[in-house]
């Protein structure tokens, strides 16, 4: 009782003061629950080219700092209002920002406002949605009300989807030259860092797969499904001429006259950014959203995780995100040294391979973090077989190839203007009627419990029968036992316009990163089609429109030159914590419970729990592992007092089935002291190889913050 009653006296003296350099004008410190709000609910805002729209602003009540709050402009998804997420806006405010969200061009209360206007539809956040970002925030910093109120010249923008897209492209065109026909021309403003959520940089590349694959998602926009959402015309003829005619290089033209494209701005952008993307997310894997966030030599993270566009969200991921982002703007815009930049840059969210558990809102995922999820320090390579194996060794000598095909019943009139115009022709049931679904399955069985945290590589040798052809690969896995479902893990597609009949063409695709804990037992697939088919645990569609013609492709096994892989960085399973909550409440003190994933290996074994106050880094060496926490005054207390009844479970052995929990239980000082918001607890955990205490594996670290 005196060791945990220590701990708690040590935390009250602790200040996050302490732990940051001093500051010409540093942020209030929040109160328990945030600060209370003052809401400017309609803002009229008028652009240079005479639209109109409406704005909100939400900002910490009472007397701002002498430097004012920080601006934070919050963009709504596509479709939505500035509404969207108030929630969020709200938590933001109330942590020392002023948060300014309006309704985008198209979309909101500024449809009815602009009866006749010529620029009254959406261009998908072109040219034109770019320069209505930079007058919306050059409105705030001209604007009398908010004058020593609010700092413009400190700004993040932050949104999901269509305002993922304007955050990335604020990152790039921070502080360039903006010169849009029709608009007055203007200096980008200062970005000071931004949060891109489910959305990728580059626009082209998410509707035009490759620069010639038509995502799913933007031909059901061209075709009018999203109701209520106005396109501009010029726009939507241009777009929809190019696919009519199959012809992306319409569109590529287009985007290059409009200069949207970001990626070269995004190599030379200083702008802190975090990027955060579903696995299974409707619109795109984060996978092209990753390939870009590597172009920058800015500080940047990437949280992969789920509840983006028809991915189910989860409690605990909404947490997590909300910290997350609250963290990034704390440390970019009131320059506080809370080390996100520190931290491994890639966090991932390990994806259950139950579906109703993936469903369950209440579920708590474990995490991994990451070096580069792209580049794996260890692959295992598997071979394709002519007997449908994948295999540690390569085929002996030649063997036969498989055959791909695609044909469309030619009854059927599946022509891609058709496909537009007729829902009924995209209906996935009738298309698979006219154009079955052909594949080609390979396998192994797991022989250990096993997790992968990174991107698969797939290498196929592939002879073509014709120069326009498609091979989309699955990665699936099937757990062991009665009634398991195999669930997509991730997938790709390999194509081509211009093969040359009869020549063996090498294609490589990387597959977008996913985490995920596999059973031993449990049968992994790479399913090979010419059909680019999501499966469960997303509801099944195209992921692109088909080829409208048919097509064959060999999958060469070997033919003595080279053969057909997939590298898997399968490793062996990591022991792994997560908690109860993301975060800590003051006022209550409820009690915390950190559980520990050690694998069905180790069960028995002999563990600890810690936490500290100084974050993740510089890590501890610990029996030739490395523990993901920085040793501080906080630990060593924590460490003395593993058998009081305040750290139930911190020193203990794992169960039956390699599971064990501590519980943090501080309940009896509640309330514990205001001067603790914000306050940031990392907890970290180790599993020992055996009973003699000589070596084992350290847990991911984990992040709990008080307020």
């Amino acid at each position: 009782m005196l060791l945990a009653f220590r701990i708690v006296v040590a935390l009250a003296t602790c200040s996050l003061g302490a732990l940051a350099p001093a500051q010409t004008c540093p942020r209030p410190a929040p109160p328990l629950g945030g600060f209370q709000h003052t809401f400017d609910a309609i803002v009229p805002v008028a652009y240079s080219d005479g639209y109109q729209t409406f704005a909100t602003m939400v900002r910490p009540a009472g007397v701002a700092p002498s430097c004012g709050w920080p601006l934070v402009v919050f963009v709504h998804p596509l479709g939505g209002t500035r509404a969207v997420e108030l929630g969020l806006q709200l938590a933001i405010a109330g942590q020392g920002f002023a948060v300014w969200s309006y309704d985008v061009r198209g979309q909101g209360q500024a449809v009815q406002q602009n009866p006749g206007h010529g620029g009254a539809g959406t261009t998908l956040w072109g040219p034109v949605e770019r320069c209505d970002l930079a007058e919306q925030i050059l409105h705030v910093a001209g604007s009398s009300t908010y004058a020593g109120i609010v700092d413009a010249t400190r700004v993040a923008v932050i949104g999901s989807s269509q305002g993922g897209a304007h955050a990335w492209a604020a990152a790039a065109w921070s502080g360039q030259p903006l010169a849009v026909p029709g608009r007055t021309t203007s200096m980008f403003p200062v970005i000071s860092c931004a949060i891109a959520s489910d959305y990728v940089a580059e626009s082209i590349e998410d509707w035009l797969r490759g620069q010639r694959l038509w995502s799913s998602w933007f031909v059901e926009a061209l075709a009018g499904s999203y109701v209520g959402l106005p396109l501009d015309p010029a726009f939507e003829a241009s777009a929809r001429s190019a696919f009519v005619n199959q012809d992306p290089g319409i569109l590529l033209s287009a985007f290059a006259a409009e200069n949207r494209g970001i990626d070269g701005a995004l190599g030379a952008s200083t702008v802190p950014l975090l990027y955060m993307h579903s696995y299974h997310d409707r619109i795109n894997s984060p996978l092209l959203g990753l390939q870009s966030l590597q172009t920058m030599s800015s500080h940047r993270r990437a949280i992969l995780t789920t509840g983006g566009h028809n991915s189910p969200a989860n409690d605990h991921e909404i947490e997590f995100r909300n910290q997350a982002f609250v963290r990034w703007l704390v440390r970019w815009l009131w320059a506080e040294s809370n080390e996100v930049e520190l931290e491994r840059p890639y966090v991932l969210a390990e994806l259950p391979l139950d579906i109703a558990t993936q469903n369950d809102p209440t579920h708590v995922w474990s995490r991994a973090h990451v070096a580069d999820p792209l580049a794996p320090a260890v692959t295992t390579r598997r071979y394709l077989h002519d007997d449908g194996g994948l295999k540690l060794t390569p085929p002996v000598g030649a063997q036969p190839d498989a055959t791909l095909t695609q044909t469309i019943d030619p009854q059927a009139s599946l022509t891609a203007q058709n496909y537009l115009d007729q829902p009924t022709v995209r209906d996935l049931t009738n298309l698979l009627t006219v154009c079955p679904l052909d594949e080609l399955v390979y396998e192994f069985v797991t022989a250990i419990e096993t997790e992968i945290a990174e991107s698969a590589a797939v290498r196929l040798r592939i002879e073509p029968h014709n120069a326009d052809w498609l091979v989309a690969a699955l990665l699936t896995v099937e757990p062991p036992g009665s009634g398991a479902q195999e669930i997509m893990l991730t997938s790709g597609v390999a194509h081509s316009g211009t093969s040359s009949v009869g020549v063996v063409e090498n294609h490589t695709l990387v597959l977008p990163p996913v985490a995920t804990r596999i059973p031993a037992g449990s049968t992994v697939r790479l399913r090979l089609r010419n059909l680019w088919l999501r499966e469960a645990p997303m509801a099944r569609q195209l992921e692109v429109a088909p080829r409208f013609h048919d097509f064959a492709v060999d999958i060469v096994h070997s033919d003595g030159v080279g053969e057909s892989w997939i590298d898997l960085p399968l490793r062996p399973r990591a022991p792994k914590i997560k908690a109860s909550s993301a975060w800590f409440d003051l006022t209550t003190a409820p009690p915390l419970t950190i559980s520990l994933d050690g694998g069905r290996a180790r069960a028995g074994q002999p563990y600890f729990l810690t936490f500290g106050a100084s974050g993740h880094s510089p890590a501890t060496p610990f029996l030739g592992a490395t523990l993901p926490i920085e040793m501080d005054w906080l630990v060593g207390i924590v460490n003395a007092a593993w058998l009081t009844p305040e750290l139930d479970g911190f020193l203990a052995d794992l169960d039956a089935n390699g599971d064990g929990s501590g519980v943090v239980d501080f309940s009896a000082y509640a309330p514990l002291p205001a001067s603790l918001v914000g306050l940031r607890l990392t907890f970290a955990g180790f599993v020992f190889d055996d009973t003699t205490l000589s070596s084992g594996a350290a847990t991911n670290p984990l992040d709990v913050v008080l307020r």
